[in-house]
């Protein structure tokens, strides 16, 4: 990237000197500055400039009235507008009088980067134009930078669709190092974790997965400058310890500022160095990995928290009761032997996992007097007993995900032939988690000693649920859990 000369006009001296500092500091640009938007028509009539940042509230001369001015004068010159967010239709209404671009307060440094790195590209590539008259050269040079360009975005697309899909990081670590493997047509690439001064190699190909002391290491000095490394030949492989006959290039992953892991790729294919471009898809790739481990970290935290927040619900409904004491957590086990045995997807496990333990979240809304009934409840009674499947859906509806798991809680009472509650559902318009769950509830129920009776034997409470298969009973649950643990008397829940 070429380094470019930028104006910065705005009448508050700190965000020149912010906006200055990032552009030199980071981007390497030459910046003036000027107060209002005549001092900055003052300066481009007497100076040339790739890019001018002017904000759009200033005395004097305002920075619209300023772009209009501006595009009379250097028409080709880019200007982008500074504005807050409370403005952004200022800022649209200015693109439509010239402005290639808006940036908000606060600043992004990565936007400002990007925005830099257009424009200045841009810039330079309509000059070239302008003083070359081989057009037909250029034409055919822009048709190939093109054609890379669409590649690259085919590639990166590629990757955070990949990418996007993965919520468990130990599959990324693995997925990385194919990925890049097969992106930069490499034959040996790593993923280590940074872990006691050592990096914890988790995937490898072309290489051992083994735990390397950092000490010494290139790794040492990736770690410390938190930014990629390329050694050159004769550097020590920190992967097998004899001098390198071949590039080594190491990407730190970083998060909150800490290079947390490390991917190794080496020895090309066709035994080049790496290219500028395959430096960028690398760096790409290690950016959007680190950004998805980061979210699955930041996603299982919360799922965590959450559920341990509805658990504790679950625990003060059952103390109130001591009979149901652990059953959401039996109920859980049971389905979820039904679901091994039905071969169900994953992700209805996870399902059953979470809404399974949480069924009964909505009994915290029923009286004890109800709740802890020794005798037969009355119709009044049982209204409310049988409201408690909606007042649990209720409760977890407001997270905004789990739909799953919200159905679960919702229908895991309703009957196989349309006689159950709340919402009257029959046959397989019921979800089949929900059916799991219903089979693996009653079970339970049946066996569990309750105010108003005794547990039911285990071969009694069977023979029960062959009774109402394909009544209130999914039959194909129904025979899938006769053949777990739990339906053959010898579980261990």
């Amino acid at each position: 990237m070429e380094k470019g000369k930028i104006l910065i006009i705005d009448d508050d001296p700190l965000i020149c000197d912010l906006l200055s500092g990032i552009l030199k500091n980071i981007k390497g640009c030459t910046t003036d500055t000027a107060v209002d938007g005549l001092d900055g028509i003052e300066k481009i009539q007497k100076d040339k400039y790739d890019i001018v940042f002017t904000d759009l509230q200033m005395p004097r001369l305002s920075g619209m009235d300023f772009l209009r001015a501006a595009k009379k004068i250097e028409p080709a010159t880019p200007v982008v507008v500074i504005t807050g967010c409370s403005s952004i239709e200022g800022a649209i209404n200015a693109m439509k009088e010239g402005a290639s671009d808006f940036v908000t307060k606060p600043f992004r440094i990565d936007e400002i980067n990007s925005i830099v790195d257009r424009l200045i590209s841009e810039r330079r590539l309509f000059s070239k134009i302008t003083e070359n008259a081989d057009y037909d050269k250029i034409v055919k040079g822009l048709n190939l930078e093109l054609f890379k360009r669409l590649q690259e975005i085919s590639i990166l697309h590629t990757i955070s669709t990949e990418l996007d899909k993965i919520y468990d990081n130990r599959e990324i670590f693995e997925r990385i190092v194919e990925m890049a493997s097969r992106l930069l047509k490499v034959k040996e690439a790593s993923f280590g974790i940074v872990e006691n001064g050592n990096l914890k190699i988790k995937r490898a190909i072309g290489t051992r997965e083994r735990t390397i002391p950092i000490s010494g290491t290139l790794f040492e000095h990736v770690i410390n400058k938190r930014d990629y490394y390329l050694a050159s030949f004769g550097e020590v492989n920190p992967h097998s310890g004899p001098p390198l006959t071949s590039p080594f290039f190491s990407i730190p992953f970083i998060i909150k500022g800490e290079v947390f892991g490390i991917l190794n790729l080496a020895n090309k294919a066709d035994g080049s160095e790496f290219t500028e471009d395959e430096i960028s898809i690398a760096l790409t790739l290690a950016k959007k990995a680190a950004l998805r481990i980061e979210n699955n970290a930041l996603y299982e935290l919360f799922y965590n928290n959450l559920i341990n927040t509805l658990k504790s619900l679950v625990i003060t409904i059952e103390a109130r009761d001591s009979y149901t004491m652990q059953h959401s957590e039996r109920v859980t086990g049971f389905a979820l032997e039904i679901a091994e045995v039905m071969k169900i997807a994953e992700d209805e496990k996870d399902a059953i996992r979470f809404g399974g333990y949480l069924h009964d979240i909505g009994k915290i809304s029923v009286r004890d007097t109800v709740l802890l009934k020794p005798g037969k409840l009355t119709d009044e009674e049982m209204k409310e007993i049988r409201l408690h499947p909606v007042i649990g859906y209720n409760i977890i509806e407001p997270i905004g995900s789990f739909k799953s798991e919200r159905l679960l809680i919702r229908n895991h009472h309703e009957n196989f032939n349309g006689r159950g509650y709340p919402d009257g559902l029959a046959g397989d318009k019921i979800p089949l988690i929900c059916r799991i769950l219903a089979v693996a509830d009653t079970y339970d129920a049946m066996t569990s000693t309750r105010p108003y009776r005794k547990a039911l034997s285990h071969k009694a409470a069977i023979n029960e649920l062959q009774r109402c298969s394909g009544t209130q009973f999914d039959g194909e649950v129904a025979r899938a859990f006769l053949q777990t643990a739990a339906g053959r008397g010898r579980s261990v829940i």
